[in-house]
């Protein structure tokens, strides 16, 4: 009966620990990084993953963008909606952090080519910062562009527009990869409806400039 009641508590013991890696706790303190929740599922070139992710201003927080693609907010790293310019001229002005919570819309899925896609809603730039510790970074699992040094993440203002480098005019903004973990991230300053994307060089907007070994970034306004 001892025995019982002792395999008893060990199991609940077990649960909570098992719970508390799960869920962050509420009062993680704002300097942990906790994870936000999305999709961690795999993404699919037949369907369309459709969620929301409500960044805390209050905390460093990891939002999950389909299986090996995520998003990180730190700290008050959001300009408030409500009262910032947005623009390509407007990307480092100064700008009034959001208080409290912001909703944003995600779809992800996979293209063509068997890369990531996603795209936010609504418009929103990110608090200028010259430290990386306040950065927002965007990271993807895509095991070629890891191992290919010509990869880079370009923006592209509409869907018939051409793209470009912000890497070219910004050093801060430059892929890096990491061919162990299969990963490319970059920091982004803004985002506006953006497709984010791994490119092989044969996407159609990535074709309107030439060149191949791209991770396009094409922005739908």
């Amino acid at each position: 009966m001892k025995a019982s009641k002792t395999v008893g508590l060990v199991l609940v013991a077990m649960v909570a620990a098992c719970s508390d890696t799960v869920a962050p706790r509420a009062d993680a303190p704002a300097t942990a990084t906790v994870e936000g929740g999305g999709v961690t599922t795999a993404l699919s070139a037949t369907d369309t993953a459709r969620f929301n992710i409500t960044i805390d201003s209050r905390r460093s927080t990891t939002y999950y963008l389909g299986a090996g693609n995520s998003i990180t907010f730190p700290p008050g790293a959001i300009c408030d909606p409500k009262t910032s310019s947005y623009g390509v001229t407007e990307w480092d002005k100064p700008c009034t952090a959001a208080r409290g919570s912001v909703t944003v819309t995600v779809k992800a899925w996979m293209n063509s080519h068997g890369h990531a896609r996603v795209d936010f809603t609504p418009n929103l730039r990110f608090v200028p910062s010259v430290l990386p510790t306040g950065w927002v970074n965007l990271t993807f699992g895509d095991y070629a562009a890891s191992l290919d040094p010509f990869y880079s993440i370009l923006y592209c203002v509409t869907d018939t527009s051409g793209c470009y480098d912000e890497s070219k005019t910004d050093l801060s903004l430059l892929t890096m990869r990491n061919p162990v973990t299969g990963k490319v991230m970059r920091r982004i300053k803004h985002f506006s409806g953006y497709n984010v994307g791994a490119g092989d060089g044969s996407d159609e907007a990535f074709n309107r400039i030439g060149g191949s070994g791209y991770i396009l970034v094409s922005g739908r306004r």
